[in-house]
């Protein structure tokens, strides 16, 4: 489910760890996601979300998950090369970091989900 037309309900939760707070936040950004939360400790940040569809897709005979891993280093100023390497095909420790996020959810998940998410 997506924004409404209600107010903006924004939580955060400042937790103590060593030298440095973790701080995590949702409600601020990705409001449009069914789920979003910032996590972040000191310079690091990390963006998280999560969507569905509305409606089941019946045909299927498969769990619909796909798990997107990007790191962004652009936004402190460390571009490699050019347009393709900066936004082509993702790297291939992306690629196994996202395979270590899917499949320990994949058991969490119902059977007979077929909502389509990510």
């Amino acid at each position: 489910s997506g924004p409404s037309d209600d107010a903006v309900h924004t939580l955060t939760i400042h937790l103590p760890h060593e030298e440095t707070p973790l701080i995590i936040q949702t409600g601020k950004i990705g409001r449009q996601a069914a789920g979003a939360v910032t996590l972040s400790r000191g310079e690091t940040m990390i963006y998280a979300t999560a969507s569905r569809d509305n409606d089941p897709k019946e045909s299927i005979d498969f769990l619909p998950l796909s798990v997107e891993y990007q790191e962004r280093m652009s936004s402190v100023g460390q571009t490699k090369g050019g347009f393709l390497k900066r936004d082509g095909r993702p790297a291939e420790h992306e690629i196994l970091t996202c395979r270590l996020i899917d499949r320990p959810i994949r058991p969490l998940i119902a059977n007979g989900w077929r909502l389509k998410h990510s």
